[in-house]
């Protein structure tokens, strides 16, 4: 409800074209903090509320800061998020620390806010711009005009936004860049990857006399060839070894004897002749060199080969193309990865990082993987271990609810993930995102779940402002898109209202959808107001007939109950997927099925549903991770009919073809994720 544009207080837009540098902003949030201040000081007096009629008045405050590092730091007038001062909450300081997983330090405890206050008032009172510049550069702290708040305290009230910190943050990073899910990098030959590195006598410093600039490029080419790693091998392969060295046989029979016997004698070695003292020719340099290149690794360490494969991004792309999902989960791109699929939102993160790139890489390298060798294989399972971590954060934070449990679990898999990142990806770095990701933890203990306190609603009133139609001249611009955002919002309010005559009323989901769209804490919600298709009178069929035992029923092609769509499977597969407590009994594991009918009876709406049979023929890799709330099932049906209430759904749940003869379901519940976290069995 708060986050509905009728209850949205929009207090101002900062003029463009560039954003305030310095404290500059401070000008543009004073008159802001000037109601506040009068707001919490002195109250302000309502003359009529819902529970009182003479009026009282109220105190406001204001409860934290939104957005993402770099604003925050803006305007609150901190050191911004690449420096030093990268942490506004805890007493972290210096870019080399931003890895640190001890927790327990006291480093780690909430800044003092009247500390922080009194670096602010040295700045506000210094006499030149140098001593500012040096109480900053000891400090990173500026005056801010939110400190006429009383109550200010930046390290509770700026919250860590976790939209932008994990979903467009460490989300994006680890998946693109860390791992490198994207075409161009599984594309890419594996050659551009030496197999070692080695110490060659350097050319530009060694250079024979007789040597001019093409012979010292020729060789820096034979180094390159000598390191250059065998493609596609995995493990020990004879036969890819044997071709790779009659390729580079021939590669270096190419070269000038001048350039190959530099290289062998700064490598120590002599040409291979049978007998002393007789001729040598190119093919004894390039003998030599063969018989040393024997001697080096023929693939680079398990850390530096590439992780992303063709085989990983069109096993992704699979997921996504083949995945049942209802209507809700936003759809991402089906070519995830290539330039052309354009820049993932943050919604599409979310749907990609709880759904289906943890279905894709469990499929490929979780328990009952098959690889070349062992070592292939548990390298690949260290990874995916280590992405599961950021996965379970992520599904954890995005709940509806929140629980000391939920927090404390949050908080254990970010740890994991912040220290082992340079341990199972030794080319990833650390960055601030990483650090205050485990500071969600503090203001998930102080202001509950994120859905509270992220950016999403804040992001969509920002893209609804910029469609709204305007001269595009800065100093006008700003104030016509107030105005009507304001009158908008009026007239949503006005539609609300009982006194509104119906024809309006009636239409009143028309206007939402195309003129206003709703701007709603969670991005995946679907809209009420739909009207549904009335039911259908008809002869039921023989199975539905055998299962209620009647003649003619009302039959639904879908229905709204409780703000989710359901529909059978003939109507839409992905909606007809759903959990459900057998028999109604919430102490037993809810069972995924699908829809087959709707039917309404005296005893109201039904479903009639067949459930998935249970998996005992494969170990099911998911139960390793007990926050991604994942299941294998066989992928036959039971042959019978089960009747289930509304009211016993747990969720919609998203499937995809495991194999043959098993599917993976992921329950899509934000309240209960546990519902298919029993990982005993």
């Amino acid at each position: 409800m708060r986050y509905k544009p009728e209850n949205m207080y929009l207090a101002g837009i900062i003029p463009g074209p560039s954003e305030p540098s310095g404290d500059e902003l401070n000008h543009f949030l004073d008159p802001m903090v000037d109601d506040m201040v009068e707001s919490w000081e002195r109250g302000i007096h309502c003359s009529r509320t819902a529970l009182h009629a003479s009026g009282r008045v109220t105190r406001s405050i204001i409860a934290f800061l939104v957005c993402d590092l770099p604003a925050a730091r803006k305007a609150a007038q901190l050191a911004g998020p690449t420096s030093h001062f990268y942490c506004t909450a805890c007493h972290c300081w210096h870019r080399s620390t931003c890895g640190r997983t001890d927790i327990q330090s006291e480093d780690w405890g909430l800044k003092d806010k009247n500390e922080v206050r009194r670096y602010a008032e040295l700045w506000k009172n210094a006499g030149t711009s140098v001593e500012r510049n040096k109480l900053f550069a000891s400090h990173g702290v500026r005056w801010s005009t939110l400190w006429r708040l009383s109550y200010w305290d930046p390290s509770r009230q700026i919250v860590v936004d976790t939209m932008h910190c994990l979903l467009e943050g460490l989300a994006h990073a680890h998946f693109r860049e860390f791992l490198g899910l994207t075409a161009d990098s599984a594309n890419r030959k594996l050659d551009a990857i030496p197999a070692f590195e080695y110490p060659f006598l350097d050319v530009d410093l060694n250079k024979p006399r007789e040597f001019n600039e093409k012979d010292i490029r020729v060789v820096k080419s034979i180094h390159s060839l000598l390191t250059e790693a065998v493609a596609d091998l995995e493990g020990d392969d004879p036969q890819l070894i044997e071709d790779h060295v009659a390729d580079l046989e021939r590669r270096l029979s190419s070269k000038k004897v001048a350039c190959l016997r530099f290289v062998s004698v700064g490598l120590g070695i002599g040409p291979e002749v049978m007998h002393p003292g007789k001729k040598v020719y190119k093919v004894h340099w390039v003998r030599s060199l063969l018989g040393w290149r024997r001697t080096q690794p023929f693939a680079p360490e398990l850390s530096k080969s590439r992780i992303a494969t063709p085989e990983v991004m069109r096993r992704i792309a699979d997921v996504i193309k083949t995945t049942d999902a209802p209507s809700f989960v936003r759809s991402v791109p089906y070519n995830f990865g290539e330039t052309k699929a354009g820049t993932i939102k943050a919604d599409e993160w979310r749907t990609l990082t709880t759904v289906y790139i943890p279905i894709a890489l469990v499929s490929l390298w979780g328990e009952g993987s098959v690889h070349r060798n062992s070592d292939i294989a548990a390298s690949r399972r260290a990874i995916l271990d280590h992405t599961m971590s950021l996965v379970s954060a992520i599904h954890i934070v995005c709940l509806r609810s929140m629980t000391t449990d939920r927090a404390d679990a949050y908080r254990t898999y970010m740890v994991n993930w912040v220290r082992d990142l340079q341990v199972i990806l030794p080319h990833a770095r650390h960055r601030t995102n990483g650090h205050m990701a485990l500071h969600v933890w503090d203001y998930l203990q102080l202001f509950g779940p994120v859905r509270s306190w992220w950016c999403f609603p804040y992001e969509r009133l920002i893209g609804q402002l910029q469609r709204l139609p305007s001269n595009h001249i800065f100093g006008q611009q700003e104030s016509t898109l107030l105005r009507s955002y304001i009158k908008a919002a009026k007239l949503k309010y006005w539609l609300n209202r009982p006194s509104c005559p119906p024809v309006f009323r009636e239409v009143k989901w028309l206007f939402d959808r195309f003129v206003s769209p709703s701007i709603n804490a969670n991005p995946s919600d679907v809209s009420e107001g739909h009207p549904m298709p009335p039911p259908i009178k008809e002869v039921i069929p023989e199975d539905l007939r055998q299962l209620i035992q009647v003649q003619r029923a009302a039959l639904h092609a879908r229905i709204l109950h409780e703000g989710s769509i359901y529909t059978r499977d003939s109507t839409h597969v992905g909606n007809s997927l759903i959990l459900y407590y057998p028999g109604g009994l919430r102490s037993v594991e809810p069972t995924p099925g699908t829809i087959k009918y709707i039917f309404e009876t005296e005893r109201g709406v039904c479903f009639a549903v067949r459930h998935h049979l249970p998996s005992h023929s494969h170990t099911d890799p998911f139960r390793h991770y007990p926050h991604f709330p994942a299941h294998l099932y066989s992928s036959a049906l039971a042959e019978h009919l089960t009747i289930v209430m509304p009211e016993w759904v747990v969720s919609h749940f998203a499937r995809w073809n495991f194999s043959p003869q098993h599917i993976v379901a992921v329950s899509l519940s934000r309240v209960r994720p546990e519902v298919l976290s029993d990982k005993s069995r």
